[in-house]
């Protein structure tokens, strides 16, 4: 077998010829047309293709003589060619040396045939060997495999980061969206606070006014025009009295009870607010689907049930929520007792 040294030089001069671009030996621009070694141009593409049909990788195959043999004949023609690159148009001979390179180029194709045939037949056989095709499809195919399977990995970790990332995406989603919903209470609650204030300083300016009144009604009988001299003026006044007495107090027990409803209304549309921020953390934070209803069943009771207003003395249904959790704990204790 060939010394790995022998097989790289030899491969280093095969591939210089090989890759040796012709097109540059016409030298017309530099030497003139009559100097010019464009007819050298075909003669060396036939050498080069020549050395072109000997594949690199059956180098290792052959023998190191066979390997300098090959060597040789690569270094010879560069050297060929090499002297027509460094061609000087002013030396004494040159006429006739351009005429000699070209003659030797002409006799050389054939004669390299000769010396190399056998290794370009080695080459070509080789290179249509059915067992190394075979060999190099299923190397082939084995790295389709395995990129494949490299692929497919990727891909599966792309889409469970995506799915992932979806998941995280339609979480903030819902809470954006109960966060939302939750606004509309918290929009009502403020209004519902303004509202109290505003009824609140209307119960205390009702309140003043009663005060006023009843301060100011211990001295009307004493103002001369307003004292009465008579039975019948004595009657008017206690009435007009007990008118005015009626009326402020109508007033300020309406502006104390608008002042409790906005107020109590403005407390359960905060609570409301809270329920609805808040559930879906405690539903997070239980284990099992019944529980997730009873939770709910709660939340909604709180948000959705009738509330007490201070214009009617009848209670709200507060069994109802009770009813309902009552009535969800039934259904998944008889389901949980089907299942086993």
């Amino acid at each position: 077998m060939a010394n790995k040294e022998n097989i790289k030089a030899c491969a280093a001069s095969l591939q210089r010829v090989q890759d040796f671009n012709t097109s540059e030996l016409g030298r017309a621009d530099d030497l003139g047309q009559r100097m010019s070694f464009v007819e050298a141009i075909p003669l060396a593409d036939g050498l080069a293709s020549l050395y072109k049909r000997i594949p690199l990788s059956s180098l290792q195959d052959f023998t190191d003589q066979q390997l300098d043999q090959i060597k040789k004949q690569a270094d010879s023609d560069y050297n060929l060619f090499s002297q027509i690159l460094d061609f000087d148009v002013e030396s004494s001979d040159a006429y006739s040396r351009r005429t000699g390179i070209i003659e030797g180029l002409k006799n050389r194709r054939d004669n390299l045939f000769t010396a190399i045939w056998q290794f370009i037949a080695y080459g070509v056989a080789r290179t249509t060997d059915t067992s190394l095709l075979e060999a190099q499809a299923r190397a082939t195919i084995q790295g389709i495999q395995d990129e494949s399977s490299r692929l497919t990995q990727q891909i599966e970790n792309a889409k469970s980061q995506a799915e992932s990332a979806l998941e995280a995406i339609r979480a903030v989603a819902s809470e954006q969206g109960v966060s939302q919903q939750a606004k509309y209470f918290k929009d009502e609650s403020s209004e519902q606070e303004t509202l109290a204030v505003k009824w609140l300083n209307m119960t205390y300016g009702f309140a003043a006014a009663v005060g006023v009144f009843a301060l100011c009604s211990l001295f009307l009988h004493k103002i001369p025009f307003i004292a009465p001299t008579s039975t019948g003026e004595m009657i008017q006044l206690v009435s007009s009295k007990i008118l005015i007495f009626s009326a402020l107090g109508y007033m300020l027990i309406m502006s104390a009870r608008n002042y409790s409803t906005h107020k109590h209304n403005a407390v359960v549309n905060r609570h409301r607010q809270n329920a609805l921020l808040t559930y879906r953390a405690i539903v997070s934070a239980a284990g099992e689907q019944n529980t997730h209803d009873i939770i709910l069943a709660h939340a909604s009771s709180c948000i959705f049930s009738p509330q007490e207003t201070g214009f009617s003395s009848g209670k709200g249904d507060s069994f109802t929520g009770s009813k309902a959790v009552l009535e969800l704990m039934t259904k998944g204790a008889s389901s949980k007792s089907s299942s086993d």
